[in-house]
């Protein structure tokens, strides 16, 4: 049984449009990538032969299931999934656990009902006896049901390096909050792309096919589905680099021409200059120094990072003290 969106929420993705577009620079947050046609989109892109990150991250879980089943034994676990999508690295480790008589019940959370109801049919078709309870929602919301909700072990996946799009202080907050909502010994496991040569990254945000420059796109085409926005896609060209100093990537959609945008929910237009851009995504890389930081600074203690035989990518276990 899902979790619905609640007014709130809804309401949240206006509100963060209309501030977005009014600062300077311009800004649109990439959590709202994600509806229904955004999560087909990523889904896409994770296939895509520049975009490392998934297959080098599925590898090192395939590598080191064996190990994390064995760790966990003795305890029923809620093994809750931030940001499932369709789930096909998580996949890796349902199927270990399950066949490994590991009693957990698996919480994906996602902000597209519509990736929680196919994936939830799915493995329900898949793992008869697996329970699944699924939430529909943003981050806050799935960590905050989480603290509700879920009483006795906790095994906490944020994967997919998705800890990049924040910005530090949001970084830590996020942190905190999970951190908040576990109890002595739970886990969780981050996946963090590590920095590397930046051709590699480059090519990663940048696909030969035009999959991410269609997947930033699709955030304007919500804006006009949901709030009545009157964006013209091609009149938009995206771009993203690397920036090796901050270890970021920054990606932007730049208006061609200058042009007035009328958005009916908000009864205005707002302007762009040519040339002039959005800020949609930040994904940054990160040293095993900053990593090693960021679990201090969110109250953590590390207990393995877990590679692919490059070093390109870890998934960093953590676990909560005291």
């Amino acid at each position: 049984m899902l979790s619905p969106l609640t007014d709130r929420q809804t309401g949240t993705f206006a509100a963060d449009v209309l501030a977005g577009l009014s600062g300077t620079p311009k800004t649109l947050h990439s959590k709202y990538f994600y509806d229904d046609q955004g999560s087909r989109l990523f889904e896409q892109i994770m296939d895509l032969p520049e975009y490392y990150p998934t297959r080098t991250e599925a590898l090192i879980l395939e590598t080191h299931k064996g190990a994390l089943l064995e760790s966990l034994r003795g305890d029923r676990w809620h093994l809750v999934d931030l940001g499932a999508g369709d789930a096909a690295k998580t996949r890796i480790l349902i199927d270990c656990f399950y066949r490994g008589d590991l009693p957990f019940e698996y919480v994906p959370a996602d902000i597209s009902p519509y990736a929680l109801d196919d994936l939830t049919a799915r493995l329900r078709q898949a793992y008869p006896d697996l329970p699944v309870r699924g939430v529909a929602g943003d981050y806050g919301h799935a960590i905050g049901w989480m603290g509700r909700h879920l009483e006795g072990r906790k095994l906490v996946l944020f994967l997919g390096s998705n800890i990049g799009n924040f910005t530090e202080p949001e970084t830590v907050r996020f942190l905190q909050h999970i951190h908040r909502t576990l109890g002595p010994g739970d886990r969780l496991l981050v996946g963090f792309d590590l920095r590397k040569e930046g051709h590699v990254i480059h090519r990663a945000y940048n696909d030969a096919a035009g999959v991410t420059e269609a997947f930033n796109k699709n955030l304007l085409m919500r804006i006009n589905a949901e709030l009545g926005g009157h964006f013209d896609p091609d009149a938009f060209d995206f771009h993203a680099h690397y920036d090796p100093v901050s270890g970021f990537v920054r990606s932007f959609l730049t208006s061609k021409v200058a042009q007035q945008v009328r958005i009916e929910a908000f009864d205005r237009s707002f302007g762009f200059r040519a040339w002039e851009a959005i800020h949609t995504e930040n994904s940054r890389k990160y040293g095993l120094d900053e990593i090693e930081a960021l679990a201090t600074a969110a109250g953590f203690t590390v207990e393995q990072h877990l590679f692919d035989p490059k070093s390109w990518f870890t998934d960093s276990i953590w676990r909560k003290v005291g």
